[in-house]
Formats: C-alpha cells, sequence, structure tokens
C-alpha cells in the first residue's frame, strides 16, 4: 500500500480568469487579456516615464478607459472627485491606478 501526499494547490487565479477589483468603494472586473495589447503597455511604458516626457502623463485617461470600461470610469472619477472643489486630482488618481494596477497585475 503506497501513501501519496498531497501536494497544496496553486491559489493564484488561472491567467486567463477575470480579476475581481475593488478600489475605493468601486468594484468591478478586469480581463488580465487586456494587458496582452501592445496600447496598454504604450500606455503604461509612457506614464512610468512621464519624468523624461511630461506628455507621458496624459496616457493616464486612455488607460483607465481601456482597464475599467467607460462606464466604471465615470464612477471612478465621481469617486475622485473631491466635494469641496470639484476637481479631480492627480494625486488621487495615480493612487487610484496604482490600486488597481495591484490587484489586477497578471503577474501577482
Amino acid at each position: 500500500m503506497t501513501s501519496q501526499t498531497a501536494l497544496p494547490q496553486d491559489h493564484r487565479l488561472p491567467k486567463d480568469t477575470p480579476r475581481h477589483i475593488s478600489v475605493r468603494g468601486i468594484e468591478f472586473d478586469i480581463d488580465p487579456n487586456v494587458f496582452d495589447d501592445l496600447d496598454v503597455l504604450e500606455d503604461l511604458y509612457d506614464i512610468q516615464n512621464s519624468d523624461n516626457d511630461p506628455n507621458g502623463a496624459f496616457k493616464i485617461i486612455p488607460l483607465l478607459k481601456k482597464l475599467l470600461g467607460e462606464k466604471t470610469y465615470r464612477r471612478a472619477k465621481d469617486v475622485l472627485r473631491d466635494p469641496d472643489t470639484g476637481r479631480i486630482g492627480m494625486e488621487s488618481v495615480a493612487g487610484f491606478l496604482t490600486d488597481v494596477m495591484g490587484q489586477a497585475s497578471p503577474n501577482s
């Protein structure tokens, strides 16, 4: 009689499984395949290298729309909007994107 030791299961989601994201009270799903897109990677690259090219920071808008979809993008803007000024500060947007990427990252 042989005994087999059960190996722990990998608790990672399969790479094609949508990730449920919850950031600042906004809940949505991101298809990890969105990262298999050169346009998305270019947006991320331009944002990360915006110290060298200040125009790269503007890529945050199309990137958020691609990641969130139009409806969730509008909800995120409402949540991030300062109730006193009516503005959506870029520091708040950057923090939001960082939180989203931390949960959505296909490599995590």
